[in-house]
Order: C-alpha cells, then sequence, then structure tokens
C-alpha cells in the first residue's frame, strides 16, 4: 500500500517527534548500522524489540500500556463518557498523555460524528498523532473494534451475514475470505485489531447472542474459527491489509444456566474439556494474537478472577502466547457484579494475578491506572507479571508494524466503500437453509404473481441484527445501511410479464402496539393476497445485541404469528422467510407453510441472496449448524447430548433440504496409523445442480456415559451436476473421538458406528 503525500509528510513529521522524545528521554542507543533506539531497529524480532523498549518503560508508561479506553470517552463533552462530538483536545491529554493510554476501542456505536470510512480514518489517525507526540518514547496505540461481520460500525462497508448463519454453510474457504475482506477494511480505517471471532459453542436459544457462534458442533465451530483467524491475520499480521484476531469469549460464556447473558455456567470436566474447549483449541493452533475472557462465570468462579483457566489451562495447557484482553468493564465488575472483590483494587489484583494483560477499562482511565500502580508499589501484583503483560503487548504492537506504520490513509479507506458487494451475495446465499417445501419454491421468476409482506420483508435494519453500526443495530436516523432488502431484491429478480405487490402486512411506529391497527394492517395484506399466486411472507426478530436479546420464550412475535395464520388460511401457497439470530417457536406457521427458508441474519445483500434461493438461481445448501427445537422448554437441546437424552427437535442438527436429492451408497471405513479413513458414493438424482455438504457422525454402543450420542467427525462440501456421482474421500484422526472422564481425556477402545445419511459402517479402534 502507498500512502498519499499529505500523509506521508504527517508520517514523517510524527518520526521527527517521536525520535525527538526518545533522544529526550536518554533512551538512545546504536541499533545495527543507525544511531537511535533499538526498538526502532527493525533487524531485530518483535521480542527483541519489546524487550529494548520494556527495560527503558517506567512504571506509569507500563501500566498505561493495560489500559484500553472507549473512543466516545475522548469525544465531545468531558462530562458525557457517550457523546459522538469531535475529539477533545482536553480528554485527549488526559487519557493519552497523563495516563499513557496504550489501547483505544470503538464499542458497539462508538462512530465518528460523521460515520464515514473517510472520518474514521480521520479520527483513528488524530488520535494516533496525538499519542504519539504525548508518549514519552513515542509508542503508538493499538486501536480495537468488534468486526464480527464485516466493518459493521462503518457507514459504507459491506456487512456479511452473522457467524450463526455462515456455520450453516460449513465452508471454510467462504469464512477465510470473509475474513479476509473484512481485515482489509478494518486496517483501512486505520484500526489494528479485530475482537472477532467468537469461538463460543451455540448452546442456547434464550441467549441473547445466539447468533454470535458457529455451530453448536466443536469441531464445525472449531473448522470455522481456524479458517476465520487465518483470512484476518493471513501469514503476516504487519501487512496493510490484515489485523490481529481475537478468539472470544474464554471460556463457557455461552452456557449460561439461565439463559441470560452474563450469569454462570455449571461445567462439568468433560463439558469444559470435550464440547467448549476445542474450538478455542483451534483458534490458538491457528495463530489468533490475542484471547479475550468470558463475562460471566464457570461453576461460580468470575473467569477474569479465574487463575486456573486463564493461566493454567489458556497459558499452560493450550500454549497460548498471546494477548489477554478483559470484556467490557470485566475487571470492575468483580466488586460490582460479581461481588468476589471488596474494593476495585482488590479486583485489579484479581484479574491481573489471574493472567489478564489489558484492561478493557474502558471509560475511566485514571480510575484503573492509579489504582493499578497502587496495588503494585504495594507489593500485591509483581513487577515480574507487570512486564510479562506489557510484553506481550508491546510484542504485539511491533508484530503490526505499528512504529514503522501508524497512521492510515483517508483516500485508501473511502475505497471500502460498496466493495465485496459480490461476495457478502455470494455469502447470503450460501447460508439460505431451506427448513419446508411441499414443491412451491423455486418461483417461477418469469411470470410470477407473487405478494410480499411481513415486517422484515423491507427492513434492512431487522436483515443486519445487532452489532450493525449500533451496538443494538441500525436504529441511529440517517444512519442505516445501503443495501439491498428482500423487498428489492425479489423485485430485481423477476422478469418483466411478473407482477410483485407489497404490503407490510403489520403496523409500524406508534401504532406498532394497536390493535385496530394491527387487525388493519393484516386484513390489507389478506385482501392482496388474494389476487396473488403465491406469498412470501418475511418475518423474525427486530435487532438485539447481549443483555437485551435474553429471551424466555424464543417465539415469533404474536402479530407475526396472527399474520401468518391469516395469510395460511387464504389457502394461498405462504413461503415464509425467517430473518432472525436463533430459531424461532412457531410450530403452527412451519406446519401450514408451503415451503419455509431460514435466512438468518444475512448482511446488506441478504436481499439478493434471499431472492437468489426464491427463484432457484441459488439451489439451497445451508444445513442448520444448530439444533431447532419445538418449544423453549427443550432448552438447551444439542445433537451432542448424552447418551439416552431425548432428541425431539423441531428440526435436527444438520437439516437442510434442497431443489435437488442426494444419495449416498456404498460407505467403506478402514483404520491407517492414527487415521481413521473412510469412502463414499454420492449421486445427484435430480435436474438441478447442487452443492450438499456431507456430515459423518460417530457413535458407540455401550458406550461410557462421557461419549455422545452422537458426535460429528467429519465433513466435506461437494457440487454436483444433475446425474454426478461422486466418490468422496473422508478421513479424520483417532483421538477426535476421545472423551474426558476421571482419569483423563482418552479415546475408549471397542466399534464405533459412524453414519452419513442413511448409510453406516462400523470400525473398531483399539
Amino acid at each position: 500500500m502507498s500512502f498519499r503525500r499529505a500523509t506521508c509528510l504527517s508520517l514523517v513529521l510524527l518520526t521527527l517527534v517521536c525520535a525527538a522524545a526518545v533522544a529526550a528521554a536518554g533512551g538512545a542507543r546504536e541499533a545495527g548500522a543507525q544511531a537511535g533506539p533499538a526498538w526502532l531497529d527493525t533487524s531485530l524480532t518483535p521480542e527483541q524489540r519489546a524487550d529494548a523498549l520494556l527495560a527503558v518503560m517506567s512504571l506509569e508508561e507500563k501500566v498505561g500500556q493495560m489500559t484500553q479506553i472507549n473512543a466516545t470517552a475522548l469525544q465531545g463533552d468531558p462530562t458525557n463518557p457517550w457523546d459522538r462530538g469531535p475529539l477533545n483536545d482536553q480528554i485527549l491529554d488526559d487519557v493519552l498523555n497523563k495516563n499513557q493510554a496504550g489501547s483505544i476501542l470503538s464499542g458497539g456505536g462508538a462512530s465518528p460524528a460523521v460515520n464515514s470510512p473517510r472520518a474514521w480514518t480521520e479520527m483513528t489517525n488524530k488520535i494516533q498523532q496525538f499519542a504519539l507526540e504525548h508518549q514519552q518514547h513515542g509508542i503508538p496505540i493499538i486501536y480495537g473494534i468488534d468486526a464480527v461481520h464485516g466493518h459493521n460500525n462503518v457507514l459504507g462497508a459491506t456487512m456479511f451475514p452473522h457467524q450463526f448463519g455462515l456455520g450453516a454453510t460449513y465452508d471454510t474457504r467462504l469464512a477465510r475470505e470473509l475474513a479476509s475482506a473484512t481485515a482489509g477494511d478494518v486496517r483501512a480505517t486505520g484500526i489494528h485489531w479485530d475482537f472477532a471471532p467468537v469461538a463460543d459453542l451455540w448452546r442456547d436459544l434464550r441467549w441473547g447472542r445466539s447468533y454470535e457462534p458457529f455451530s453448536e458442533d466443536p469441531f464445525t465451530a472449531g473448522e470455522m474459527v481456524a479458517a476465520t483467524v487465518d483470512g484476518l491475520q493471513g501469514g503476516d499480521v504487519g501487512s496493510q491489509d490484515k489485523v490481529a484476531a481475537t478468539v472470544k469469549h474464554f471460556i463457557g460464556y455461552s452456557a449460561p444456566d439461565s439463559g441470560r447473558d452474563r450469569e454462570n455456567a455449571t461445567l462439568t470436566e468433560r463439558e469444559l474439556r470435550d464440547e467448549h474447549l476445542p474450538s478455542f483449541i483451534r483458534g490458538v493452533d491457528a495463530g489468533a494474537e490475542t484471547v479475550m475472557i468470558n463475562s460471566g462465570s464457570v461453576n461460580g468462579v468470575p473467569v477474569h478472577a479465574s487463575k486456573e483457566l486463564i493461566t493454567g489451562v489458556l497459558r499452560e495447557e493450550l500454549g497460548f502466547e498471546g494477548l489477554v484482553i478483559s470484556d467490557w468493564e470485566d475487571i470492575i465488575k468483580l466488586e460490582t457484579v460479581h461481588g468476589v472483590a471488596e474494593t476495585y483494587e482488590d479486583a485489579i489484583v484479581m484479574a491481573i494475578n489471574a493472567g489478564i494483560d489489558m484492561s478493557m477499562v474502558p471509560l475511566d482511565a485514571t480510575g484503573f491506572t492509579t489504582r493499578l500502580i497502587k496495588v503494585v508499589e504495594q507489593g500485591d501484583v509483581s513487577i515480574d507479571r507487570i512486564d510479562e503483560a506489557v510484553r506481550r503487548i508491546l510484542v504485539l504492537k511491533f508484530r503490526l508494524g505499528l512504529f514503522e506504520r501508524p497512521l492510515a490513509d483517508p483516500n485508501r479507506a473511502e475505497d471500502i466503500e460498496g466493495a465485496h458487494v459480490g461476495l457478502a451475495r455470494e455469502a447470503a446465499a450460501e447460508t439460505m437453509t431451506l427448513l419446508e417445501n411441499d414443491g412451491t419454491l423455486p418461483l417461477d421468476r418469469g411470470r410470477a404473481n407473487l405478494l410480499v409482506t411481513g415486517p422484515s420483508a423491507d427492513s434492512m435494519v431487522n436483515q443486519l441484527g445487532g452489532w450493525s453500526i449500533g451496538w443494538q443495530g441500525a436504529t441511529v436516523p440517517g444512519e442505516v445501511p445501503e443495501g439491498v432488502t428482500v423487498r428489492e431484491g425479489i423485485e430485481d429478480a423477476v422478469g418483466r410479464n411478473a407482477r410483485v405487490r407489497f404490503v407490510p402486512g403489520v403496523p409500524s411506529g406508534d401504532a406498532a402496539e394497536d390493535p385496530a391497527a394491527q387487525e388493519e394492517a393484516r386484513a390489507a395484506a389478506v385482501r392482496r393476497a388474494q389476487n396473488s399466486d403465491a406469498i412470501v411472507a418475511v418475518v423474525g426478530e427486530p435487532p438485539y445485541a447481549e443483555g437485551p436479546g435474553d429471551t424466555t420464550t424464543a417465539a415469533l412475535p404474536a402479530v407475526q404469528s396472527q399474520l401468518l395464520d391469516a395469510l395460511e388460511a387464504t389457502g394461498k401457497p405462504v413461503v415464509v422467510v425467517v430473518i432472525s439470530g436463533r430459531p424461532l417457536i412457531m410450530n403452527q406457521q412451519l406446519d401450514g407453510a408451503a415451503a419455509a427458508l431460514m435466512a438468518y441474519l444475512p448482511g446488506t445483500q441478504g436481499g439478493r441472496g434471499v431472492a437468489d434461493v426464491l427463484f432457484g438461481r441459488v439451489n439451497p445448501s445451508g444445513r442448520l449448524s444448530v439444533t431447532w427445537p419445538k418449544g423453549v422448554d427443550q432448552a438447551p437441546l444439542t445433537h451432542d447430548r448424552l447418551q439416552g437424552e431425548d432428541y425431539d427437535p423441531r428440526y435436527a442438527f444438520g437439516h437442510g433440504l434442497s431443489y435437488t436429492r442426494f444419495d449416498y451408497s456404498g460407505l467403506d471405513s478402514s483404520t491407517s496409523g492414527e487415521d481413521v479413513r473412510l469412502s463414499l458414493t454420492v449421486r445427484n438424482r435430480g435436474r438441478r445442480a447442487g452443492e450438499h455438504t456431507v456430515l459423518l457422525f460417530a457413535s458407540k454402543r455401550g458406550a461410557s456415559e462421557a461419549f455422545p450420542a452422537s458426535r460429528l467427525v467429519a465433513y466435506r462440501k461437494l457440487r454436483l451436476l444433475p446425474g454426478d456421482r461422486r466418490t468422496v474421500s473422508l478421513s479424520f484422526p483417532i483421538d477426535r473421538l476421545a472423551v474426558t472422564s476421571g482419569e483423563g481425556k482418552a479415546v475408549e477402545p471397542g466399534r464405533y458406528e459412524l453414519t452419513a445419511g442413511e448409510r453406516s459402517t462400523t470400525v473398531q479402534v483399539r
């Protein structure tokens, strides 16, 4: 990437300023052939450079590096930490000079006063420039953001489907490409650190973050996590189109006993190690630079205070050497929420000694830094522990190339607007999961006579879900991203002889809760349905994130259920499209539908993705990566339940229909060394080409209670033309059958049944 002239001049000036600051501090020394501090010598390793810089830093500087502050705390009114005004020099001085803070983040909605890619870059550059001019040793800040489905905080950036939908693709290539595109967009705006991917397992549809994990299945989640880490970081995280990845939230966050966010999860050792740990192992092994910690508790112990989990499991067992960061306010919450610390100082001692390297404070820099300095001076936190944490932070900054290229090019940032539209459409279409179909789909685009209705049919806000511009979604007036809604996608897809009419079907705004207005809107949709050949009803949920998204019912809202019931009573075929961050309890409406399509939260090109499937341009290939229960009383319900536990869902894990038919034959297995190998013939017996994911499950009759009733051990995605037949090879290491028991984790000898579709075979493991 070549910087524009103005940016280059700024960078030169900043370099001079930094060099002067270093010389004044007396830190200059010979480095290779050039005079200057060793940490600016690029011939040294990041670790060597970090050691050189650490040796000359004061305690105040070190503590500052462990401090991360939200961008809104730097803006506008100093008395309002949520003011999205211009950057305030007085606050910048307090945070970056007096407190020497080493990191800034933009939490959900923490945007510049004008939300555009260029404005983002100008904001991050100004923050970076101020830091470089005021930090004693010219240490650049590292800037973090939750770019969890594209660069989703930035107006103009392309937004992709959330991880919940991507899990249904079982496509690691796609996950890697989406992550790579996201990384380029993020880095273009002067941001270096992405708080993604979510490595938590999907466990419970009541949880308000249920659309963030990839899957309920440890193997599937792990494969997608590893691919995402690789896409974000690439082979060189210092490249100007790559960012540091974060696997989060270590560990057990997604399994609260209550189904409510940030509460306690009661986990057995087997559940912890066999279900929740594998996806984190894959993320760490893929080279993730950072890990974020679970905001809740495991077995009554807040994870931010658990040395056993952070230092013992993550560091010592998994061998993670990177940076560990807290989640939002989670150190002070050891005092204010969990009640395990009597004071903020006690909370800091607990968290830092447990293994937290950086605190997402994120609003009060002075409150954190002064207390951390105090507990170090008192001897409650050792200077060795501080040095350990700061060294990790500095190593990451050197790996990212921040000392050499601290600023971003605002002109390059403008290039992200409208980028990746084709990739976003491909991703949206590939997530689509066909739940029901009596033959109504695909529709005839040339002669369709359709009614399009429902509250999510023409709503970009609903289509994007949470973590989209704002924390709770794109609800800020004037800041709704451009894209293609389902209504627009359908209208664009049909031919000139087709007819598409749109009626909302439910009232909006102030009339949304008015029963009379609801009845009137429903009646208008029913009247229009009488003159239509088919109805596309797009229903689901409004956006939400975290705790505000917790639910006790997971039910389709009553006004939407009533709309579907009325439309289905007309006798016209109703195609139900569900735009939602979780499975919804809507059995009666699904029973009455001619077809049903799970569209998840499909992103800015979701309307085209839905239309591509409805009209057969794309043959649906999504397979549920979670279990869809019949009722919320079944939660939590997953396919990898224990032996003997009931499994009677609405739709099983892996469910997903196609416009063609795939048959299996000839499943054969063998063992070779430490691997199990299988071959399976797949044939497309229909008249349409299609993609299909073969899922291979293992079970063991007479196994100990530790082995699950069903474990996914391998999968393979393939594309077949009509009539094509292909022999597919599958393999997996025998240790994928290992389970944790009282004696540790091991593979139990015996005969295992391997199943793909209706085919099964057995393999003997000794």
